[in-house]
């Protein structure tokens, strides 16, 4: 593993910025305000013009936007166009489309304020005309959201270099095969976005000395981020040195908030040392462990957390093997953590491979633990016992604060039966 100066040093010097393609637009558009592009739909028959032209069909979420924001008559206005929406099932959105819309909205990137192209078919060269319509022009632009699209490092490169211009909160590229290269790009341009609140960067394909310079840069520099999603980078040691880094990184900060680090090869020990930082930090409320290999020393120190002042509104730990074996201690240690715990909300222990015993000390625990509201646990091994205890519980929880569980219980010939309820993620 690279050394830690040298991997933030590779990210700061990240790549030159690419020359945006010359615009033959003018600015008369735009200096007569939003109103007047869309005035007569003139912004949304220019884009449908476009589109004829090139061959290609009219999304019909971009048209929603563009008349949406006519009956608004606000000084700003949206695209919301992700492909995973069943009206835009056979227009989804790739490079083609993006020269369309880089060329039609550059006079009035100045009044865009939030861009979903989520779930679409970008590759590099849509986020090269997409970086085209950005920079210091879009001087309203606070979200952009290219969940799962094609993105590789040369799109990051362009789309980083003109995002550290605009005045940008929230930005979600995550499910894109940036690797390691496009991972520092996001790195540095953490580092050069103070105003940054919410990064997702999750299944990238970014590698340890991503997470490592990630880590470092937010323990040294100011920064504002409030959410930080680095689920499933590509980790092959199970030395957990990540996880190290982190934790320091956490130890110290006081703006995030929101951390998700599933799939990242988590192991007792790393679990061990992420808490031991952890237990100084009084900000943290989200904490999501899904999918890692945590198991009954890792509940045991998530339950020393609880106990001790932990700050913790919702806690993810599904997809572990905290009850492998019939273990109970992990189950144990966490259920006397909600007990002296007075913040905890949220809790997931879905897939943990809980027997009946363990699933009767969580049981027992919420007896006296009423901040919890929800709860999903439906995935695990339950007997009557159990059973009985939860039907008890959540028929008493329904005369005062009601728990919202994952499962239902129903009594027939004197037994108990849980079947499993849908619930909002």
């Amino acid at each position: 593993m690279a050394d830690e100066d040298e991997i933030v040093g590779a990210a700061v010097a990240g790549a030159g910025a690419e020359t945006a393609p010359e615009d033959t637009q003018t600015d008369s558009g735009a200096l007569s305000g939003l109103q007047g592009l869309l005035a007569d739909s003139g912004l949304l028959k220019a884009y449908a013009s476009e589109c004829h032209i090139a061959s290609r069909k009219v999304n019909p979420l971009v048209e929603r936007c563009l008349l949406e924001a006519a009956e608004a008559k606000k000084d700003t206005f949206y695209v919301e166009a992700p492909g995973n929406d069943k009206r835009a099932f056979t227009s989804r959105i790739g490079d083609e489309d993006l020269l369309i819309l880089s060329k039609v909205f550059y006079v009035a990137s100045p009044f865009l304020c939030r861009l979903d192209l989520s779930y679409n078919l970008i590759g590099d060269d849509g986020a090269k005309y997409l970086a085209s319509l950005m920079g210091p022009r879009a001087e309203a632009l606070s979200s952009v959201q290219l969940r799962s699209n094609a993105i590789g490092p040369e799109g990051c490169q362009a789309l980083c270099e003109v995002l550290r211009s605009t005045p940008l909160k929230r930005f979600d590229i995550s499910m894109n095969p940036l690797g390691k290269e496009g991972g520092l790009m996001l790195v540095s341009l953490v580092q050069r976005s103070p105003n940054l609140l919410e990064l997702f960067m999750g299944d990238t394909e970014a590698d340890i000395d991503v997470l490592v310079s990630l880590a470092a840069v937010l323990r040294r520099h100011p920064s504002q981020l409030a959410v930080l999603d680095v689920q499933n980078p590509r980790i092959s040691t199970l030395q957990e040195d990540h996880t190290v880094h982190i934790g320091k990184m956490m130890r110290s900060n006081t703006n995030i908030t929101e951390l998700y680090l599933g799939k990242q090869r988590m192991r007792d020990e790393g679990a061990r040392q992420l808490v031991d930082f952890l237990l100084e930090n009084k900000v943290l409320r989200v904490l999501d462990l899904r999918c890692n290999e945590l198991g009954a020393v890792s509940a045991y120190c998530l339950g020393t957390l609880l106990a001790h002042g932990s700050q913790l509104v919702s806690l993810n730990l599904s997809c572990n093997r905290i009850g492998e074996k019939n273990n109970v201690d992990g189950a144990k240690a966490l259920a006397e953590g909600l007990v002296h715990n007075s913040h905890l909300e949220h809790l997931d222990l879905n897939h943990n491979e809980l027997c009946g015993q363990a699933l009767s000390l969580l049981g027992e625990s919420l007896q006296h633990s009423t901040k919890l509201v929800s709860l999903r646990l439906f995935h695990n091994h339950w007997d009557q016992p159990s059973s009985y205890l939860f039907h008890t519980l959540l028929t008493g929880r329904s005369k005062g604060v009601p728990l919202k569980a994952d499962f239902r219980t129903s009594e027939v010939d004197q037994q108990i039966h849980i079947s499993k309820l849908e619930v909002e993620q």
